[in-house]
Formats: structure tokens, sequence, C-alpha cells
């Protein structure tokens, strides 16, 4: 019970407006000591003149009459003054006296004046509070040098001319301190940014990353402004400008590694990751659409490309404490060569081939891919593994014993006439480079005959004496070889067919010819088969599929493979066993020619794999496999983690130009205040905006011996931040273009956290108005841009002065109504923040721009019993400020981090007072109308939500409407309002619901209560309104008529 008492107390304080403090009866001009008029004077004297008589000198008691008629009448009064002003024609006597009531105006004002004296006096002598004094304003001014100067000094007080004042006096700014100008110039604005749903009240809304290459443009590519010229400096989401969305970055991985340089064939290659922790298990079909891969070709990047789930022995997965990616890439894709920067305009720092992994993460479309992004985040990686497998290569480098042989038509591998040891080498650097696993080589034979044995079935040798005679040679082929009587028997039932089983055959069948294969390792020869056969038989023609294992090769210096024959094809007797069957006294069967080996097409195939254990080992004889993290403009080399690590919130990049080790850059961020979303988590007193430089593509934070200043507090207000460039600030990085420093700002916070940028400048100075007896009327407003343009004294290594922006932060002398009702307040308050009253006078006097102050003591968030806390409740004025939301105002997060260090110096040490925007509960109205006749309902269903809204948050419309605290709407009231409208007939189905802070969700309600002391009720965004169709009684159809011939 006590709380609800409490907390009804709290919800009927009203708060306190700057239009409370102006008290009429504070201003010594509204209390006149003698306040008559010429008019009311001669009224007086009128009305005085009957009461004077006159007496006749011969009767002195009773009077003659009295001085009445020497006078104007009441009603005459007016017209006689109005007369007066222009006539030359008045009596002498009343002349005369218009004249001396107009001098006793004289002495009636400083009679009059003696409240303000007095007051004067006393708050001035007795209290020693004096008026507030004229406060200088200040200008923040770019110093430009001349063309072969590269730095000057700009002493401290240097002063510069501004004009004259309206009396032809000089104005003259002088500056703040000693500043070196240099040539350092910003060039380049980037940024990235990582957005985290706070909720899920807009569909519209996702989780995602956004970068812009050029910020400080409309859509973050350089198109330029067309009305409104601020930016945010760390990008925005999609849905905070859906019509102009930024683009979401590149990110991702390279590897580049000797073992994919794959020229030709159908290629398949297979990426390992092994991580130190695990991740979870993601379905590799949905991954597919989110990787693409591309690789260096000759003449660009060839892909897209898609990983694939599976492919024989290779497969992709990812989960456990796994990344495996497999990729095929088909024959009719050109060589994948080694990186180079002219042709493929990236930023590797390689001179091997690079595959390129990258991961899309647009959302809604990629949502897995955005998942698997933030899974990877900041997993290390402890191997890497890259398996190749090439299929179809057919550029292979041939050579026989009598030279190089053309792949590319058919070919005499051991030459025209093959004899026993005629080598043929083969020989596929790509593979040999590499660590192969294994090479196979398939080769088509062309011409061949459809069986060797029987081609050879008359080459016969005879197996007791090798000098045959033509009937011996007869006998050979028909005849049977007894091995006992060691002569040659006619078999029984002699057909004069050649005998296809004797042992006198040269080729007993296809498998007869075979080559010895050896490989050379470290330029000698390693046998590996001693009888290789070179015929098998596959239907109708003729193959060889040889396969090699490595046998621990050394990498790089082993190959090509030779083939060395075992047997001759028989090309040297072939012509004398053509004359013996041609001089056979029997008929007898003609030898056939030797066949001579031909390749009609040779290929090769291999597989290979190089592997690295980051900081152990790697693949010995090989250039290591180097990984490289995809960055949205650029790349950086990385042996930590598989992807770049981008935290939730935003990064803006300055890219500097003309700068050297050790210079000091004075950065101007241009803001326009105020624009920052006041319902963005704000930085709390340790946060802050962190800033680093790239080196070597690392980001180095800059300690306070280089970050000299920031004067910006967090990008919420218009500032300068001084940084000394370090020695270890390089130029050569990749991961941002080349040729610039880079300075990098880093969030954490929403991208609307801070305030939108105009512009930044380097070479800034601050400079201020230096009184001489001026006349100071140009402090209320400040001077206009581009007032200040050059130098008191003329400095020849100074081009140009520039004065981009208005002055700033200036003030005219304090009135008199300001200083009294300061003074008033002050003698009060004792410029202490005690009571209620004091922490919301004490705000309102300090800070003109807020309009309503309500102060909650004992509170602390949603708690109402927490002594030591006060809550103050400000609300901005909304009178020609755009920033503001007119229905839901909110001051800015930099104007209370203001308001809250002055309060708190000002309080107890004992109290701790908070700043905070009311809250605004919605309140959304759906309804059904029915117009009255002749209202258009199109227009009046627009204008009909129009007015609930002006009902409800009457302020967003009208500048004398007040925004209070406690008010409460009720139904019927609602109902009775739009009823009076001109246009509406009757209402039906009318609901009220109202969403609070704490639910975020509406609920129906009669009688519409805010639910906090610091709640305000507002009005939705948008109404529900439905129109009520009239009922017509159905009516049968008319006949249509006929016309009659």
């Amino acid at each position: 019970m006590a709380k609800d008492c409490e907390n009804k107390f709290l919800k009927n304080q009203k708060g306190t407006e700057q239009t409370q403090r102006f008290l009429t009866n504070i201003l010594p001009e509204n209390f006149n000591l003698n306040n008559f008029s010429v008019e009311e004077w001669m009224e007086f004297a009128y009305n005085f003149s009957k009461e004077v008589n006159y007496f006749n000198i011969d009767n002195a008691t009773t009077p003659s009459g009295n001085w009445e008629s020497f006078f104007i009448t009441k009603e005459d009064i007016k017209a006689f003054l109005a007369k007066a002003e222009t006539s030359n024609k008045l009596s002498p006597h009343l002349a005369l006296f218009v004249c001396f009531l107009k001098l006793m105006d004289i002495s009636k004002a400083r009679f009059n004046n003696i409240t303000k004296r007095h007051l004067d006096f006393y708050y001035s002598k007795i209290l020693q509070i004096n008026k507030k004094a004229p406060v200088a304003d200040s200008v923040h001014l770019i110093f430009e040098l001349a063309k072969n100067i590269t730095n000057s000094k700009v002493d401290e007080h240097t002063l510069l001319e501004a004009g004259k004042d309206k009396n032809g006096k000089r104005l003259q700014y002088a500056t703040n301190k000693e500043i070196v100008i240099n040539k350092a110039a910003v060039t380049a604005l980037k940024s990235v940014y990582h957005h985290r749903k706070s909720n899920n009240l807009n569909p519209l809304e996702n989780n995602g990353l956004f970068a812009a290459s050029v910020v400080n443009s409309a859509d973050g590519k350089g198109e330029p402004f067309k009305n409104d010229l601020t930016w945010l400096p760390f990008g925005y989401p999609t849905h905070f400008k859906p019509k102009t969305p930024l683009q979401t970055p590149k990110l991702g991985f390279a590897i580049a590694a000797p073992t994919l340089n794959l020229a030709e064939g159908d290629r398949i290659i297979q990426t390992t990751f092994n991580l130190k922790k695990s991740i979870s298990v993601f379905n590799i079909s949905k991954v597919i659409d989110c990787i693409e891969v591309y690789a260096t070709g000759e003449e660009g990047w060839l892909g897209p490309f898609k990983i694939s789930e599976n492919i024989g022995e290779f497969y992709s997965e990812i989960g456990n404490k796994k990344v495996q990616l497999c990729v095929k890439i088909d024959k009719t894709q050109k060589a994948i060569v080694s990186y180079n920067s002219e042709i493929h305009q990236e930023n590797f720092e390689t001179n091997q081939p690079v595959f390129r992994f990258l991961l899309k993460t647009k959302q809604p479309e990629f949502t897995i891919g955005y998942q698997l992004y933030t899974e990877l985040l900041k997993k290390e990686i402890k191997k890497a593994t890259i398996n190749v497998s090439i299929s179809n290569a057919e550029k292979l480098e041939l050579r026989n014993d009598f030279g190089n042989l053309a792949v590319d038509k058919p070919f005499y591998p051991f030459g025209t006439q093959p004899m026993v040891r005629s080598a043929f080498y083969i020989n596929y650097p790509e593979a040999f480079n590499k660590n192969w696993k294994d090479i196979s080589i398939h080769a088509t034979w062309l011409n061949t005959p459809a069986d060797f044995k029987n081609h050879y079935i008359a080459y016969r040798r005879d197996d007791n004496n090798l000098n045959l005679s033509p009937n011996l040679y007869y006998k050979t082929l028909y005849f049977n070889f007894n091995t006992v009587s060691k002569i040659y028997a006619k078999p029984a039932g002699l057909n004069f067919s050649p005998t296809t089983n004797s042992s006198n055959l040269y080729v007993t069948g296809n498998d007869y010819f075979k080559a010895k294969v050896s490989v050379e390792n470290n330029e000698s020869l390693k046998s590996v088969k001693n009888a290789y056969p070179l015929f098998t038989k596959n239907g109708s023609i003729f193959e060889t599929n040889l396969r090699l294992d490595n046998a621990n090769y050394t990498t790089g210096k082993n190959g090509p493979i030779k083939l060395s024959l075992n047997q001759s094809f028989l090309h040297a007797i072939f012509p004398k066993v053509y004359a013996l069957a041609l001089s056979t006294e029997e008929d007898t069967v003609l030898p056939n020619e030797p066949y001579t080996p031909i390749i009609e097409k040779i290929e090769l195939a291999y597989s290979a794999s190089q592997k690295i254990e980051f900081g152990v080992s790697e693949t010995p004889n090989l250039e290591k496999i180097q990984l490289f993290h995809e960055h949205p403009f650029g790349q950086a080399a990385t042996e930590k983690t598989l992807l770049p690590s981008y935290c939730v919130g935003g990064e803006l990049y300055l890219g500097l130009e003309n700068t050297e080790a050790l210079q000091q850059v004075q950065l101007l961020f241009q803001l326009m205040e105020g624009t920052e979303n006041p319902l963005a988590e704000s930085f709390s007193a340790t946060e802050k905006i962190s800033w680093a430089v790239l080196s070597n593509n690392l980001w180095m934070e800059l300690s306070s011996e280089y970050l000299l200043g920031d004067s910006t507090d967090n990008f919420l207000k218009t500032g300068i931040v001084t940084v000394t460039i370090p020695r270890e600030a390089t130029k050569n990085n990749t991961l941002l273009p080349a040729g610039k420093v880079w300075l990098r700002a880093k969030s954490t916070k929403h991208f609307d956290a801070v305030c939108k940028f105009i512009n930044i400048h380097a070479q800034v100075i601050t400079a201020t108005f230096v009184e001489s007896e001026n006349d100071p009327t140009h402090l209320e407003n400040g001077l206009a841009a581009n007032t200040i343009s050059k130098l008191t004294e003329r400095d020849s290594a100074i081009k140009k002065v520039l004065q981009p922006y208005n002055t700033f932060g200036g003030c005219g002398q304090e009135s008199d109504e300001n200083y009294y009702r300061r003074v008033s307040e002050r003698i009060r308050h004792r410029d202490r923040a005690i009571n209620l009253w004091d922490y919301e006078r004490l705000i309102l006097e300090k800070f003109p721009e807020v309009y309503k102050v309500k102060c909650l003591n004992h509170t602390k968030g949603e708690d109402y019993h927490a002594p030591g806390n006060v809550a103050i409740v400000v609300i901005p004025s909304i009178k020609n400020n755009n920033a503001f939301d007119a229905f839901q105002p909110r001051l800015s997060t930099a104007k209370r981090n203001e308001i809250s260090n002055y309060i708190n110096k000002l309080n107890s040490f004992f109290i701790s007072a908070e700043i905070i925007n009311p809250n605004y509960e919605e309140v959304e109205v759906s309804l059904s109308v029915k117009f009255n006749t002749g209202f258009d309902e199109n227009f009046y269903t627009k204008q009909i939500e129009e007015d609930i809204k002006k009902y409800l948050s009457p302020w967003a419309f009208s500048e004398t409407s007040v925004l209070n605290f406690g008010v409460s709407f009720h139904k019927n009231k609602l109902i009775s309002y739009l009823e009076n409208l001109s246009y509406i007939d009757f209402l039906e189905d009318v609901i009220i619901k109202h969403r609070t802070s704490k639910t975020n969700s509406y609920s129906e309600k009669i009688n519409v209560i805010p639910a906090s002391p610091k709640a305000i009720l507002v009005s939705a965004k948008k109404h529900f309104i439905t129109s009520v169709q009239s009922k017509c009684k159905s009516k049968s159809p008319k006949k249509p008529t006929v016309c009659l011939p």
C-alpha cells in the first residue's frame, strides 16, 4: 500500500516548464510607483477642479463656482489629446498644462525606476551577484600550407581578421594554442558495422554486417548527397534505410599453396582446417549456397564455384573441431596459376596460387552464412591440410631416346624401331613438384592388332637351331616339337593351320610386351616395376593404366617416369622371317609386319597433399601454406583464426596521406549535434570510442602518448581529436588500401548511438574572439561560415585559411529579465541541489534547450524506494528543432551527460542523480467509421487518423500545446471528441490499446493511465481506420431497353 501511495504521489508531480519560471512580479517594470498617464492626470485635474471653488471678492463666504470649466471633460480628453499632437490652436492655459504633464513623465520615469535601482543595488552591491558577462565565441579554422612548404608553426594568440562590427571596428580572433601545420589530409573514409538486433518489434531488422567503401556518401559507394548532407560514421543496417542499403561486406578466408597450382583437367580440391575448440554441426547442404569459391586464373579470377557435399572419397563437413570444404573444377575451366597483383587486383602477399572462400552473410537470404560466421569468430586453427586430385591432365612433357614428343597428336613413344631398353619418359612437373600421393597414367594405343598372339603367330623360334632353313621354318609353324627326341613331329589330323600353343612362339599373348618402370629421384633412377604389361585390352582397344604410389620421394626433386622396354617388337627379325616364308616349298602363312607402338592419347591423374600445423611444422621442401583473412577492403595473412573478427558495433577507418612518423594531426569532427538516437544504449563512464593505427596489418591501440586529445565525447558533439602518428604506423598494408596511414575509431554500441557527421577535416585549430570594445551583437548568433579568411599578419607559409562552419559558444550580455530570475532562484536554492524545486530550476537555468524537468526522489530505474538516488526526467524543446521526434522528444545522450556532470556537482556527496528521457507509452486506436454524405472517404480516412494523433499528442502539431506528465485518456472522451468532428456520422468498434515500456506489447484498455511516474502517453504512429459501408436494399435489375425497329 505504501508503495502504491508513493507511486501515485510521484505520478501527480507535473514537473517544471521553462515558462513557469517567467514570473512577472519579479520584474521592476511590472510594478510602477507612479503609473499615471497624461490622460489620467487630465482626468484627475478635471475631477479635482470640481472640488476647488473660487469666490467673488465681494462675497468671501459663498462660492461663485469651481474650476471645472477650465479643463476638458472626461469624455473629451482622448479627442483633445489626439488633437493636441497635431493642432496649434489650443488654449494657452491647456497647452501649458499639457506641456507640464509631459515634462512630469521624466520625473515619473525616474521615480518609477526606484524599484529597479533598489533591486540592482541589492543584487549587485549587497549580494555581489553580477550579470553574466558576454562570452566570446570560438571558431574552427583550417590552415592550408603553400605549395613547397612541408610544415609551419602557427603560434598561440595568432590573430585573424573577421571583418568589422556594425560600428566599423575590426573583429579579430586569436588562436588558442600553438600548432604545427603539415600536409596531412583525410583522403578516404570507410566503415564496417556489425548489427545485432535488440528486439523483434521491427520485422525488417536483422542481424548482419554492413560495409561502406565511401561512408561519407549517399549510398556508401560514392554517390553524392542530394538533400541531407549528413552521414552515420559507422554505417547502418538495412532496415534503417531500406531504399539505399549498404553492401554486405566480403568476408571469408583465402589459402595459398604450391599444391594449388592446377593447370588442367578435372580438379578436386579439399581443404581441411582442424580447430582447437568445437563448433556446432552445420548441415552442409544449407551451407553450399552461402560460400563462393574463386581461384587465380591466367586472366583474372576464376569462379565463382560452389562447394560440393561429396565427390567420391572427398566430402565437405563443418562441425565439432573441423571445417572441411570440397570444390570441383572441371576441365573446361582455365588453368589455376600463381597470384599476380596486376592481374587479380587484390592485396595478397604471395606468389602462389590462391583459393578464396567468400562467405555470404546477407540477411535474411543467407542466415546460415551469418550463423557460420559468428560460430567461427575467434575460433583458433590448429592445423590446415590441402588435398588435391587431378584427372585427365593432357599437357604432359614427353620424350624418348630420339627427342621430345608432341602430346597433341599420335606419337611413337619408343620410336619407329623399338628395341629392348628403348625408353619413354613421362614428365609432369606440376605433380612432381608437389608432395604427391599417387600418379596414374592412362594411354590409349592406336592401330593395335585385335590380338597380339595371332598377329605374331608367324614369328617362331627354332628351339635347337636358330639358323632356320625354309623347310625347318615351315615345321616350326605347323609341327609340334618333341622336347625328348628333339625333332618336329607331324601332329595328328594336320589341317595346315599354324600351331598356337607351341613353345616356340615369340609372342605368347597380349601381355607379352612389358616395360620396366622407374622414377627419377635425386638425379638417380629408382625402379618401381620391373615388368609392367604395356597392353591391357578394353573392348576393342588396348590401353595402358599405370599407377605409382609415392615411396618417400624427395618432394620437388623427383620425376620423370621412365618406361624401358623389356622386349623388342621384332622389327629386327621381320625381314628374315618374311623371306623364309616366301622361300618355303610348302604353302605357309606370311608373317604380319611387326606392330610399332603408337599412342593415340595419353592422360595423367595424380593426387597430392600439403599440410601445416601452425607454429609446429610444415610440408618439407615446399613453400608453406599461407592463410589469409578476407576483409571488406583487403586481405591480411593470419595463422590464428579462419575468419576475420568484427565484433558487434562499428569501425570507422580514416585514410591519411602525406603523413610522417611522429607528426601531430589535428582532426576536426563536425557533427550534427543531437542527431543520435536517445533510445540506443549509450556509453558508460568507463566506455570510450577506442582509437588505433594500422601497423603491418595489425591494429595498434593508441595510448595516451599518441592520442593527445579527444573532445568529441564519443562522437556526441563536434570536437577535435589530436593524434601523434606512431613510428610503428605503416603505409604498405594490405588490410586496407596501401599508400595511406589508417586510423580506426571503434565503437561497441549501435550505429545510431552517435551523432551524424557533416565532415572530417585535418589541420584544424580553434580560435576565440578577442574583445576590443567591439559591439557584442555578433555574439548572439555567431559569425557566418567563410567570414574569416586571412591572418592579421601575413605568413608566406600559409596559403589560405578556411572557416567552413559558423562560430559557436558565444553569448551576449545577460538581460535584466534573465538576471532577476536567475538571482531570485539563486537566493532560494543557494546553488545547491537539495529538494525537487532546486534540481528542476538549476537545470532549466543552466540548459535553456530543456523544455521541462521532472525530479523523482528516491528513484532508480523501476525502483521508487531507492534512498540516495534521484531520477531527473528531462524533455527537450521541440520548437524549430528537426532533430527530435515531435511525438516523442528525447534529449541527446551528450546533453544528458552534460546535465548529469553539472547537477551531480551541486548535490550531496551521498546522492546520485541520473538524467533520463521520459518513457513514452503509445496509445493505438482502431475503429470503424461512417462518414457523412458528401465527404471523400479516402481523404477523410487519413484525416481522422491525423485528428486522433492531434488529440493524443497535441504538442506535435501546435507550439502552444504543452507536454504534461500524468495525463490519462478515457475511451469515452475520445469517442466524444471524434463524433463532434463535422465529417463523421457515427463510429463502431472503437478499441484503444496501450503499450508500456515494460511489456513492449499492446493491451486493450478503457481508461489508459501512464504506467509509471516517468511515463507520458503519446499517439502511436499508425492507427487502424476502416470504413463502414452503407447497407443498400437489393433491387432486381431493370430489364434492358429494347429498341423497336
